[in-house]
């Protein structure tokens, strides 16, 4: 089964780069990790077969990463929004 899905990082996460960045290099930044994370989230629907939920962590380049949204769209889009893992 293939679920197709977007992703975007949170607000507050996305906002850290931008305030540690130059408007080009924090925008570059956070597309480079948004694609990261997507591909970790692909390869876990090609091993597992599912997408992860709310509170799921997933590990991108040693470093964990959170689902903290998950939306679903009238037409069967699923949107994600992802955030560092903060213990």
């Amino acid at each position: 089964m293939d679920i197709a899905f977007d992703l975007n990082l949170d607000h507050a996460f996305a906002e850290t780069f931008r305030q540690q960045h130059e408007s080009r290099e924090a925008h570059e930044l956070i597309l480079e990790l948004e694609d990261k994370i997507g591909a970790a989230l692909s390869l876990i629907m090609q091993r597992h077969g599912v997408l992860p939920g709310v509170g799921d962590r997933v590990e991108v380049d040693s470093e964990w990463m959170v689902i903290n949204a998950r939306t679903f769209g009238q037409n069967g889009s699923v949107w994600l929004s992802v955030k560092r893992f903060e213990v």
